[in-house]
């Protein structure tokens, strides 16, 4: 007889938030994976156990050699997310190519298929790209567990409409080993309008940043988070959509910033 067992322990920490969330608010999924199907024996025969094949997943030792090939062989960089609220259209950065390659994969394996928006915090951000149902570990568990290496750049802002990738939070490690590289499967977007420089003056006294002089133009004009910057990969950003991300930041929530009602998203590539 064999028994093959996969235990999959999947967590999501949620943390409060005002106006002006501490750094590292953003937590990626915390995914564990142990396979113990060799460490079972037969009991009820004697028969010795048949191996399992390797799964050609992805890794931490080969993410970047299998993101790169994937990159050179999948092109695009325009995506659609779609919801009941309507459709948000997404230009990805080309000069964040781990990031494109990753996202562009996991849309053209549906990944992203059934998965929601989790996390809403209105004059804030929307974050999305998991869910609690069972398929989403399975999906995990077919493609791997992995980091993206960080691909942070200075001309990519948190604005209003920018794309990002989640990170592990980290409030308990030593600063100088913060670890950046992103979530694979858990992104979030922008929403913030418009900020005042009187604003901006008060996020670099609470976290003790510089917001350069010519992002503080793009802040004032468009919006976003400047606070952000310089800690998650920002690797693509909303073309068209935007009042569909609003509409989605004004949704009811619980304690954890859950919304009330289950907004599932797909995700296409075109």
């Amino acid at each position: 007889m064999r028994y093959v067992i996969y235990i999959s322990i999947f967590l999501i920490s949620f943390y409060s938030c005002n106006d002006s969330p501490p750094k590292g608010f953003f937590e990626s999924t915390k995914q564990k994976s142990k396979e113990i199907n060799n460490h079972l024996k037969p009991t009820t025969s004697d028969k010795p156990l048949k191996i399992i094949p390797t799964l050609n997943l992805i890794s931490n030792t080969n993410v970047k050699s299998k993101l790169v090939k994937y990159g050179q062989l999948n092109t695009e960089n325009n995506v659609l997310i779609k919801t009941i609220y309507g459709d948000i259209h997404i230009r990805l950065y080309d000069d964040t190519p781990l990031h494109r390659a990753n996202f562009i994969m996991l849309a053209k394996k549906k990944f992203f298929d059934s998965t929601l928006f989790y996390r809403v915090i209105n004059n804030f951000m929307i974050q999305g790209g998991n869910s609690d149902k069972d398929n989403v570990f399975q999906k995990m568990a077919k493609i791997g567990f992995y980091r993206v290496p960080s691909e942070i750049l200075t001309n990519h802002l948190h604005k209003r409409g920018a794309l990002a990738m989640a990170v592990k939070e980290q409030y308990y490690k030593d600063p100088s080993k913060k670890d950046l590289s992103s979530s694979p499967y858990n992104f979030f977007i922008v929403q913030k309008g418009p900020i005042s420089d009187k604003y901006m003056d008060k996020l670099e006294e609470t976290y003790k940043i510089k917001i350069p002089d010519e992002n503080r133009i793009v802040y004032k004009k468009y919006g976003g988070n400047p606070h952000l910057d310089n800690e998650y990969t920002v690797f693509g950003e909303v073309i068209k959509g935007i009042s569909v991300v609003d509409k989605i930041s004004l949704l009811r929530t619980d304690g954890k910033d859950r919304p009330l009602k289950n907004v599932y998203l797909t995700v296409k590539v075109f």
